[in-house]
């Protein structure tokens, strides 16, 4: 059974029993999360190109930029549902408002004089409406929170991006082992000169390929079960729990080790 089955056959209770846009958003996320770990797996157990002889190898690269996803799924989801303080429901709703009025904003940056379709445009049209109405929804729920009129200012102008991922990072109960490899991980999913030393490094030797390839499965493992100890801990409402937990807190007890800087 694969582990997105397990987590489709009860997440789908989130979708029900809360806000439908914010529950979806959440479904579609851990699935999203999910899916980037389970290739991870695949890409671990080694790939090669069909049409050249010898060409077995372990894609790295690949992976990593798919951890990075990973990370940054998690800390947007527990900065977005998870916080801690959660308990106050308008600090919550104020977030998802910052979130989505992101989204929207980024999209309105396309250029929308290119479309030709009708429904297109009419979309982008309603999009742009929405993002004006959202605007003043975080403007009167910022100020009704106490929000800082400056903070606030800086909101409007950059949205979710107004706090960077690595604030956000920082935020989570995620140990500094995973934090400390956020940067290095970036660098795979871009081309710069620093990319190229990543990648050159990462041809070295067997022996540091195989280290590697063991620290990205040990990472990719003990991100899915900080996300379980997450799911039970917050959905257990509402969430119907069917799983032997006991291997995950081994793993998290053993390795989840909180100091004064990742706390």
């Amino acid at each position: 059974m694969s582990l997105f089955y397990y987590f489709k056959r009860h997440l789908t209770h989130i979708i029900k029993s809360r806000k439908r846009e914010e529950g979806r958003l959440q479904y579609l996320s851990i699935k999203k999360l999910i899916n980037h770990c389970q290739s991870i797996s695949i890409i671990l157990d080694g790939t090669s190109f069909e049409a050249i002889e010898n060409s077995d190898q372990i894609d790295q690269a690949s992976a990593k930029v798919l951890l990075r996803s990973v990370i940054e799924i998690y800390t947007t989801l527990t900065s977005l549902f998870w916080f801690e303080g959660k308990e106050d429901l308008s600090e919550k709703e104020f977030r998802f408002l910052v979130y989505k009025y992101e989204g929207l904003k980024s999209r309105q940056k396309l250029n929308h004089d290119a479309i030709t379709s009708y429904r297109l445009r009419e979309k982008a049209s309603n999009e742009a409406r929405e993002v004006q109405s959202l605007r003043k929804m975080i403007e009167r729920k910022g100020l009704e929170l106490g929000k800082d009129k400056l903070h606030l200012n800086n909101i409007l102008k950059n949205a979710w991006q107004a706090k960077p991922l690595r604030s956000r990072l920082e935020e989570t109960t995620l140990p500094k082992f995973i934090k400390i490899q956020y940067s290095y991980l970036c660098g795979y999913s871009h081309s710069g000169f620093d990319s190229y030393m990543q990648l050159a490094e990462d041809e070295v030797s067997d022996t540091s390929k195989k280290a590697s390839k063991e620290m990205l499965y040990f990472l990719t493992s003990f991100l899915l079960a900080k996300l379980n100890q997450t799911l039970l801990f917050n959905l257990a409402e509402i969430v119907e729990v069917k799983t032997d937990v006991n291997e995950t807190y081994k793993l998290l007890n053993k390795y989840d080790i909180h100091d004064s800087e990742s706390t």
